[in-house]
């Protein structure tokens, strides 16, 4: 809140900070990110006139090019090289995606035909071809099968009764189904007698994948997952369903009848990663970057998805933190390091954009410093409802200890009170492993996912503008800024001192 700024700044400057006084350069530039701006930019990006944002989609292109021109205002040049890097436009990294329309996968038993939203939900395809299932493999709710149980090229019956609701049911799903899946498993049905509280997770009719990778079928098993409901089930089974199969021992054969389509509804489209490079003075060899994804899951029976918060406040932050290092570097106060401020798309098909540039990054893996990751910082959760200001802070430690004593210190000018509660590294929600940062972590890069928590309109038509609260969005903006300051400018690259895992 410019209004503000000088006062913060007299303040920041009775504050010491481990390594001596707080770097009162940085302070001025911080003063610029601004709740004003934060506010004018979200209500451009999460606007009805920006269709959700889908990846691939019209509101996508529009939300790139609205990015594209703020970086120019703001006096970022173009990549240097950038042709030769696959840049296009100057700012664009393009990358092409194969489209999966929603649908793909039917199940018949007799005259019956059920298919996505009609008695069936899954949340991606990998089944490449039709099964004819005459028997199914009963493992209970999926949390203990011994090893005694063949798993291999079976179909594979659970019961999802007590796996609860929302996000805590879908993390229990997604921990149990790989376990199958690495055994072995053809296809994986679960039973639920509340098929309606996973349609909510069921978004975008679509799904996509990079088309540099799966361009060939994969042979083996293919782990094919889907909730079925209780009703479904019972056709297939028997009237009494799995509330009689739950009374047998897990490794249960039974005999079915019937068969998984595969109806694949394909196309390619291109999507884009946004780039404003800001270019380093004595150490600009070295890159810190600092990623959000500006996409969001587009429009449903007529309604749009903003994504207010999931992520446009992600993406209004780095567009004033591309600011202030651009009015630094401007005043000749820049960063010793490069920065690259890169809102990626493709986050909500599965990390696509944060993968692609991994795997061809634009600037060297091997001389970037660190990924900070901003996806939600707008909202409050149940959690911190009447507490502090706060972020949730994941993965800071899991490769570098100096980054994390980098984002503690950096904090000293902000004064958020630091949640490390979803950085567990048994933390059954896997947030690590859940937004863009990952792609980065994965290739050995040391990171921060800078998060305010999931909220009631998590993937809702009511995460909205209104709902945003800008005095904690600058406030969390204000920490990845200072982080990035600091690793920018610091005398030595931080380390990394502990494997990937």
């Amino acid at each position: 809140m410019l209004e503000r700024g000088s006062f913060l700044a007299v303040l920041l400057l009775s504050v010491a900070g481990v390594s001596g006084q707080v770097d009162t350069i940085a302070v001025q530039y911080a003063n610029t990110i601004t709740t004003s701006e934060l506010e004018a930019h979200l209500k451009v990006l999460a606007s009805d006139t920006f269709l959700g944002r889908e990846t691939g989609k019209e509101g996508q292109k529009m939300a790139a090019a609205y990015l594209k021109e703020q970086f120019k205002e703001m006096g970022i040049p173009p990549v240097p090289d950038g042709e030769a890097k696959g840049i296009t436009e100057g700012y664009f990294q393009p990358y092409e995606v194969i489209e999966e329309k929603a649908g793909g996968l039917e199940l018949a038993s007799g005259n019956d035909v059920y298919g996505l939203l009609k008695g069936l939900v899954y949340f991606n395809t990998t089944l490449t071809s039709d099964l004819n299932v005459s028997e199914m493999t009963y493992v209970g709710d999926g949390s203990v099968v011994s090893g005694k149980v063949a798993i291999t090229g079976r179909t594979i019956l659970m019961d999802g009764g007590s796996i609860g609701r929302g996000e805590e049911a879908i993390s229990k799903l997604r921990t149990r189904v790989e376990e199958l899946r690495k055994r072995g498993a053809n296809l994986i049905l679960v039973s639920t007698p509340e098929l309606a509280d996973f349609e909510a997770f069921v978004h975008g009719g679509s799904r996509m994948r990079l088309a540099d990778q799966n361009t060939t079928k994969k042979s083996g098993p293919a782990g094919q997952l889907v909730l079925v409901s209780d009703q479904v089930m019972n056709s297939l089974i028997g009237s009494k369903g799995v509330r009689r199969i739950a009374k047998k021992k897990p490794g249960y054969i039974m005999k079915v009848t019937f068969e998984m389509r595969s109806r694949p509804q394909e196309e390619r489209v291109v999507a884009e990663n946004v780039l404003a490079y800001i270019e380093g003075s004595d150490k600009k060899d070295e890159l810190v970057v600092i990623t959000a994804h500006y996409d969001h899951i587009g429009v449903e029976n007529g309604v749009v998805y903003n994504g207010a918060d999931d992520d446009g406040s992600g993406t209004v932050a780095l567009l004033e933190i591309a600011e202030a290092f651009a009015k630094a570097k401007a005043a000749g106060q820049g960063p010793r390091r490069s920065v690259l401020i890169m809102p990626v798309s493709g986050e909500e098909k599965g990390l696509l954009g944060s993968r692609y540039y991994s795997d061809h990054p634009v600037f060297p893996l091997s001389s970037t410093v660190a990924d900070l990751n901003i996806d939600m910082i707008g909202r409050v959760d149940s959690a911190h409802s009447t507490g502090a200001p706060y972020v949730y802070i994941i993965g800071s430690d899991r490769l570098s200890s100096e980054l994390h004593e980098v984002n503690e210190t950096a904090n000293r000018s902000v004064g958020l009170q630091l949640d490390y509660t979803f950085n567990a590294e048994d933390d059954p929600n896997r947030f690590y492993y859940r937004s863009d940062h990952y792609n980065f972590a994965r290739k050995g890069v040391p990171c921060i996912f800078y998060f305010s928590g999931v909220h009631e309109d998590y993937h809702q038509p009511g995460d909205d503008v209104d709902k945003i609260r800008f005095d904690l969005l600058r406030q969390r903006a204000l920490l990845v800024f200072h982080t990035a300051w600091r690793l920018a400018n610091r005398e030595s690259r931080i380390v990394v001192d502990k494997s990937i895992k």
